[in-house]
């Protein structure tokens, strides 16, 4: 295979035959080009016996003391250099590859080398996989990379859908796909989860505008957002704007909010929750009675539903999980909202939920997380069986 360097003045060749002791799977391994400020570049070239890769990073003297197989070398404060040292007389096989990391401001590359039958080195750069997966979200946010998926919550008692909770997913070009649980964590450490919300927040209004237009009425949206979302100066206002660009009654968005130590129930926080409120947006409490100071959140805002959480919904039929369950449910009806049961898998889950009172429940029982398509397919089934 013979692959030509772009703007670089030499020939990669077949790296293969050229050199004996480097095997790579595909010679474009070593070509590593990205779309940058609408240009496409690329980012290295291969003379003799060297590959030179461009990069904004550097390993430090003490790590370079560390390779038996290769050596790196700084070349005029923006190269590495890999120079091709067989381990022992003989050919000794490796393959080479780079893994892009991030296209945001600075170029980020791990240059990677392994042993043809076991790993035998991998090299890092300084930044850790949390500083990369910032970047790459931040971009792909920017981008609108992100997806989100579509769960529904189902009124047993009426045989009616009563809602759906809006999900993002993730699926990086760098990482593959990422759980929800970890880049939420990196949006909320990395001052990013205002915008990942409001882009779900954003993406929900204008899939319910596209299904009211087909005649697909969805009775409620539901979004999470993050207690510290509400950080962001005028996000009520930047949230009205959203519900009304898109014709969104605000009394079909719920706006989760998870119950844990994060929310801070005083000042700002409160003013926002209870502003909301007053227009019609529905205020739920996600994962109830798992927070830090547990029900004392009610005497602090409004809610207009409590959500039991799936830990205590996976324990059942232990003592423990029900009368917590119990519990919820109770106070739900005492001061006259919502209890949705979240984290429904088993129809013996099911069950004892309803016969503790519960109506309205989510869970891979009745459907897993659906593209709109998707969701488009299983609420037609859903109401032609009900």
């Amino acid at each position: 295979m013979k692959t030509k360097g772009l703007n670089t003045g030499g020939d990669w060749g077949d790296l293969q035959e050229t050199i004996d002791s480097l095997i790579v799977l595909d010679s474009n391994d070593l070509i590593v080009s990205c779309n940058y400020k609408a240009q496409k570049t690329l980012l290295g070239s291969y003379s003799g016996e060297k590959v030179t890769l461009p990069v904004d990073c550097f390993w430090s003297e003490s790590d370079q003391r560390r390779f038996a197989v290769s050596e790196f070398k700084h070349i005029a404060g923006k190269a590495i250099s890999l120079l091709l040292q067989p381990k022992h007389t003989g050919a000794y096989k490796v393959k080479v590859f780079v893994e892009k990391m991030s296209l945001l401001g600075s170029l980020y590359y791990s240059l990677i080398i392994r042993e043809e039958k076991d790993a035998f080195l991998d090299v890092e750069t300084e930044h850790s996989r949390y500083d990369r997966l910032v970047d790459a979200l931040r971009f792909d946010l920017k981008d609108q990379r992100l997806s989100v998926h579509y769960q529904p919550q189902v009124d047993t008692l009426e045989g009616c859908l009563y809602g759906v909770e809006v999900l993002a997913r993730w699926h990086s070009d760098l990482f593959g796909w990422v759980s929800p649980d970890e880049f939420v964590s990196v949006a909320e450490e990395a001052g990013l989860i205002a915008e990942l919300d409001l882009y779900v927040l954003r993406q929900a209004c204008q899939q319910w505008a596209i299904w009211r237009k087909k005649g697909v009425l969805l009775p409620l949206i539901a979004v999470n957002f993050s207690p510290l979302s509400f950080a962001l100066p005028q996000i009520e206002q930047i949230i009205y704007s959203i519900l009304e660009e898109f014709d969104v009654p605000f009394s079909s968005l719920v706006i989760e909010v998870t119950e844990n130590k994060k929310i801070i129930p005083t000042g700002p926080f409160i003013s926002i929750i209870c502003e909301l409120y007053s227009v019609g947006v529905n205020i739920s409490l996600d994962d109830f009675g798992t927070g830090y100071s547990n029900f004392k959140r009610l005497l602090k805002f409004p809610v207009s539903q409590l959500k039991l959480d799936r830990v205590f919904v996976n324990e059942l039929p232990s003592d423990m999980s029900k009368e917590i369950s119990e519990t919820v449910f109770s106070i739900s009806r005492k001061i006259g909202v919502t209890s949705v049961a979240e984290g429904i898998e088993t129809e013996q889950q099911l069950i004892q939920l309803k016969n503790m009172g519960y109506r309205i429940f989510q869970g891979y029982l009745f459907s897993p997380p659906l593209s709109d398509m998707d969701f488009e397919s299983w609420l037609a089934d859903f109401r032609v069986n009900n």
